[in-house]
């Protein structure tokens, strides 16, 4: 028996799946989440074979809940539901286990369920290289409110507004706030592509700026810039010479 969670933030939404996947023996529904801290918190515990996942939640993106719950080890089927269009229908169909848009039915969660048992036979190693695929091609996707910063076994939430600039030293990038440097495991491609581009600029391929924290911008050597940010203490941002124009620009000097 596969033993599932459910992920949604619409109780509705939960309530109607849940009565459809009880319809089928060979499934159990242990739990239920409504926002993707609820499920960051629960599911490492809970530890599910299959996890139903909206990919719009309130707080975050289910595509970076999968990714964090990944990063952390925790590997299980992930069954995609969305209202997208067929273009980014396609896409999820490219590595997904499946993907089921609302409203839900019956006959369509017998197709997702012969799906599973497929990939169940296949082992964790496929679940696994399968979600690394999905996250890595899916290219449409809504910036999440928050952003997921791993440290020490545990996932926090960080708001964009909180941040003063993000950098990367080697593969992953790290959120820098007033009050700490947090972890990720995104790239800092991955951080930029969930951040507002009105709010945040890249101006050095391992760094990205508020631009609302600006204090400064103070001409270095050899046409590059460095910026300095209203927070006392912080560090000074490189600008090279690739991102004068776009930082030029994008504040008027």
């Amino acid at each position: 028996m596969m033993r599932v969670v459910l992920v949604d933030d619409e109780a509705p939404a939960r309530a109607e799946l849940r009565y459809l996947l009880e319809q089928f023996p060979e499934l159990t529904v242990i739990g239920e989440c409504e926002s993707g801290a609820e499920a960051l918190r629960q599911l490492p515990d809970l530890n599910p074979d299959v996890l139903f996942m909206d990919v719009h939640l309130q707080d975050m993106d289910g595509l970076d809940v999968v990714h964090s719950l990944q990063h952390l080890g925790f590997h299980f089927s992930v069954v995609f539901a969305t209202a997208y269009d067929v273009h980014a229908l396609r896409a999820f169909e490219l590595n997904a286990v499946d993907y089921i848009l609302k409203p839900f039915s019956l006959d369509r969660l017998a197709l997702t369920l012969e799906r599973l048992k497929k990939r169940y036979l296949g082992g964790e190693e496929e679940m696994a290289k399968t979600i690394a695929q999905l996250i890595k091609q899916v290219g449409l996707r809504q910036r999440p409110r928050k952003i997921p910063a791993t440290c020490k076994g545990r996932v926090t939430l960080i708001d964009p507004q909180d941040l003063l600039y993000v950098t990367a030293e080697g593969r992953y990038a790290s959120l820098v706030t007033e009050e700490k440097v947090w972890p990720t495991t995104f790239s800092l491609q991955e951080i930029e592509e969930r951040l507002d581009p009105v709010q945040f600029l890249r101006t050095h391929r391992a760094f990205l700026v508020n631009l609302d924290r600006i204090k400064e911008v103070i001409p270095w050597f050899n046409g590059t810039y460095k910026i300095m940010l209203d927070k006392t203490g912080t560090a000074e941002i490189p600008v090279s010479r690739t991102y004068v124009k776009a930082l030029k620009e994008r504040l008027d000097f």
